[in-house]
């Protein structure tokens, strides 16, 4: 299991109730015209639909520490640990 994990970008949409769409950037050193972006789902620790994680804005930027877990639906996902919102 990979135990730890931290996740930079902003939030995008909702889906399933309780889970959401992080989006990252990445530049590629060796090709830095290219931009390289994510979407990755994320859950936050609860499993539940009514929390702060879910009610923040689309396109605020986080900071996530967490874990990867994966189920037959949504396969890889980080579960949130913790999370920092920023503006």
């Amino acid at each position: 299991m990979i135990s730890d994990i931290v996740l930079t970008g902003v939030l995008k949409e909702v889906f399933d109730d309780k889970f959401r769409y992080v989006e990252t950037h990445n530049n590629d050193v060796f090709h830095p015209t290219e931009n390289i972006v994510s979407k990755i789902p994320v859950l936050y620790w609860t499993r539940d639909k009514d929390n702060p994680f879910i009610k923040a804005a689309e396109n605020t930027f986080v900071i996530i520490r967490g874990h990867l877990e994966s189920d037959g639906k949504h396969g890889l996902y980080v579960l949130v640990e913790t999370v920092q919102f920023g503006k």
